[in-house]
């Protein structure tokens, strides 16, 4: 089921997707840039030109999803270079700031939650 809400983040929301059962599953193109949490880690989802095709394990996803222009300047990327990509966080950011803000998000009751408030703060 997927749900999202205002995020606290001037310009975001923020959203859940707990996918009702193993497979593949279909992202469709907004423009948009997305930090995702899955499975303890952090990812960077780029702007996607085309359905991105999930590979599919069934556990719940959250993430902070940034209207067009506005995630390269939190995230210190510019978006044509994650366009249809989805990368590690740590892949972007010193491994240390990077494994704070996981720490941060994974602590949190609700991990959409935390991601939300992690974004904010940095």
């Amino acid at each position: 089921m997927y749900a999202e809400r205002a995020s606290r983040l001037s310009g975001a929301v923020v959203w859940t997707n707990t996918p009702s059962g193993p497979g593949p599953g279909r992202v469709l193109p907004d423009g948009c840039m997305d930090l995702l949490w899955y499975d303890g880690r952090l990812l960077v989802a780029g702007p996607d030109s085309r359905a991105h095709v999930t590979e599919g394990g069934a556990g719940a996803w959250a993430g902070v999803r940034f209207c067009p222009g506005t995630a390269p300047a939190l995230l210190g990327v510019p978006a044509d270079a994650l366009r249809d990509r989805r990368v590690e966080l740590t892949d972007l950011w010193p491994t240390a700031r990077a494994r704070r803000l996981a720490a941060r998000v994974n602590a949190a009751a609700d991990p959409a939650t935390g991601l939300d408030e992690a974004a904010l703060a940095r």
